[in-house]
């Protein structure tokens, strides 16, 4: 020893090399318990039955697809938004740590989806401050809690009836909206809702992919599209930056800046390929000037830094290296 065990292929190769470099030997065996580090896949995860708190390092979170879902984090963002607003309204003056330790109290239905609650609230920056307090926010004075609409999409469900008769009431043609199953990834299954969308979305829930004979339809999210982003020489990009969280009981989280992933071409609202809409690796190796634009889709911290603080140190009024010292802090 020490031992450690990995279950499915998501960063396993990583992790080996990382853990025998230090060491420690591989076992295959997932019912043996004396491992220093359980690496575990969602679809074989472990029960915490037989944890060593303090000895053993497991990997996941209990029940963490209640944010790592679509509908999951849809849910609980609009679970957090009633709770906080009904706090805020009842505990005028109460500072933000009490309030966030109060709004832990949550319908029975939220507490037995999960052993771990994650309450991320968003607060305008303006608002007056307690230096007694930590310089936290103080509350109740006027509303400084972000609204859900301000900062996250129009969301439906589409396995709600009345979600779903409520969204094709609204959806009007010259609107764009994208479709997302809740538990994929790598852009499988997402679509922009352009034209006809209703009878597309008739089409895949009665056909769904061979590889999943049986199956029922996927549960789906479908969003008001931001059809103007915030666009890096032309093309969409996200930022992936990195969170690890070692504890919930205390909290421990180690934090990551990561990179920025561009699309391979320029930006157009209106078109049906998904390259131009989807910016993970996954998809742009579809794109055909993948190849030859590989270099061009993943830009290191460092030279977006360096990008901003030639185009738009001086024009925007930013401070020098804003990516450092504002964006990823």
């Amino acid at each position: 020893g020490p031992y450690f065990y990995i279950s499915g292929s998501n960063g396993a190769e990583l992790l080996s090399i990382y853990c025998q470099s230090r060491g420690w030997q591989r076992i295959y065996d997932n019912r043996r318990e004396d491992y220093a580090l359980k690496w575990c896949e969602i679809k074989c995860r472990e029960n915490y039955y037989h944890f060593k708190e303090g000895e053993q390092l497991l990997y996941q979170i209990p029940n963490n697809g209640v944010l790592t879902t679509k509908i999951g984090l849809l849910c609980c963002l609009r679970e957090q938004e009633r709770v906080m607003k009904k706090m805020s309204r009842s505990n005028k003056g109460l500072f933000l740590p009490d309030l966030l330790e109060k709004s832990l109290f949550l319908p029975q239905k939220y507490i037995q989806q999960t052993q771990t609650f994650f309450f991320f609230c968003v607060w305008i920056d303006k608002s007056p401050r307690d230096k007694s307090h930590g310089n936290f926010p103080v509350l109740g004075t006027s509303p400084r809690l972000l609204k859900m609409k301000e900062f996250f999409p129009e969301s439906f469900r589409l396995d709600i009836r009345e979600e779903r008769k409520a969204f094709f009431e609204l959806c009007k043609e010259e609107q764009i909206w994208i479709c997302k199953p809740s538990g994929s990834n790598q852009g499988q299954g997402i679509f922009p809702a352009l034209n006809n969308f209703q009878a597309r979305l008739h089409r895949r829930e009665e056909n769904p992919p061979s590889t999943v004979p049986h199956k029922a339809p996927r549960a789906r999210i479908v969003q008001r599209y931001i059809h103007q982003p915030l666009l890096l020489e032309g093309k969409k990009f996200d930022v992936r930056s990195y969170l690890l969280i070692a504890c919930t009981a205390p909290f421990l989280l180690f934090y990551a800046q990561g990179y920025l992933r561009l699309s391979c071409v320029n930006y157009d609202a209106t078109s049906d390929d998904l390259t131009v809409h989807l910016t993970n690796q996954s998809m742009q190796k579809k794109n055909p000037l993948y190849r030859q634009l590989k270099e061009e889709t993943i830009w290191r911290m460092e030279h977006f830094n360096s990008y901003v603080n030639e185009k738009f140190r001086k024009t925007n009024g930013l401070p020098k290296d804003w990516v450092f010292t504002v964006l990823t802090v």
